[in-house]
């Protein structure tokens, strides 16, 4: 990543001010654009809601890179705090706007620095002596590792976007801003959101119709899994017909109930990194016994088995093991 140009404008909490900086940031001095890099790849590589926002939309508008970088990052602020600044529920924070390139595509940055308390040491002269003190800093700004809550990343190209967002108490409503007031779009769920709408829409839908939470769960979770694996997508079509393919009645339960909950039919994994988080099953037996099973191995019966037995508890059987190791 290529950070190529970048300007900070500031918001003073006790006033509600915002001032508007008419100079870019000097990516020279020591560690401004390694931290600018670090926040946006972070930014872009976590699982964000995204999207792509039309060609008339004013904010892509504004990104395109004809205009002047330091007017158009200042109409860019303008129109974030001159909502944000009305609010007096949304958290308080500076605007940090970069122009990048990452992976030979063009970006704009726009990302809102939460500000935070916190103390630091201070070097105060006087006539007598050196005095090391230790102040409350009232406007510091977030560390590398610190998740960014608001802001989004827009290929200036495509349009497609990155974000991340967060409802606030607006005028009676619960709303996300970033998404409704400052883009102006309907921002498609998250991956993660989309994989728990999921589950909750399979688990209702298992519960209706009588069927095993148990086994229901991890048929789920392995239709998920394959899902991923072989299409990098949670497909929901496909899940449905893993999951449900011997209840026709059931899957068109489920399919009304991902439809009510504006689940995405298809929704890529942009991090690459979902199809790890289910890619293994996991069971808590009532006896205290926990097991992980890779779910390429749960529909193995050379290997695992679970039993059902004529006194209603259940046995489950591991298969053609060669050697144990206990880890500590």
């Amino acid at each position: 990543m290529q950070i190529n140009q970048a300007i900070l404008h500031i918001v003073d909490p006790a006033t509600a001010t915002a001032y508007y900086s008419e100079q870019v940031l000097d990516l020279a001095e020591a560690g401004i654009a390694q931290y600018i890099e670090q926040l946006c790849t972070r930014f872009l590589r976590r699982d964000n809601q995204n999207g792509t926002l039309p060609a008339a939309n004013p904010v892509l508008q504004l990104c395109q890179p004809t205009g002047d970088f330091i007017t158009v990052s200042q109409q860019l602020a303008r129109r974030f705090f001159d909502f944000t600044l009305q609010h007096s529920d949304i958290v308080s924070g500076d605007l940090l706007l970069a122009q990048l390139t990452d992976n030979e595509r063009d970006y704009w940055a726009i990302l809102k620095l939460n500000q935070r308390q916190d103390f630091i040491h201070y070097l105060n002269y006087d006539e007598q002596a050196v005095a090391n003190q230790i102040v409350l800093n009232q406007a510091v700004l977030p560390a590398v590792g610190q998740a960014i809550t608001e802001g989004v990343m827009i290929d200036q190209a495509s349009g497609q976007y990155f974000l991340a967002d967060k409802a606030y108490e607006i005028d009676g409503e619960k709303r996300p801003y970033v998404a409704s007031d400052f883009l102006q779009v309907t921002a498609e769920p998250t991956l993660t959101s989309s994989v728990k709408q999921v589950r909750q829409a399979v688990n209702t839908v298992a519960e209706k119709f009588n069927q095993d939470p148990v086994t229901v769960t991890a048929d789920l979770k392995q239709a998920v899994y394959q899902s991923l694996s072989d299409t990098n997508t949670l497909d929901v079509d496909y899940v449905s017909d893993q999951v449900f393919k011997e209840n026709p009645t059931a899957k068109a339960e489920f399919e009304q109930q991902v439809t009510a909950a504006k689940v995405p039919r298809q929704k890529a994994d942009l991090t690459h990194k979902f199809e790890a988080k289910v890619s293994k099953q996991k069971f808590k037996l009532d006896n205290g016994i926990e097991l992980i099973v890779p779910v390429d191995i749960y529909q193995n019966r050379d290997l695992i088995e679970f039993v059902n037995n004529p006194d209603g508890t259940i046995s489950v059987l591991l298969k053609n093991i060669n050697a144990i190791q206990n880890k500590f």
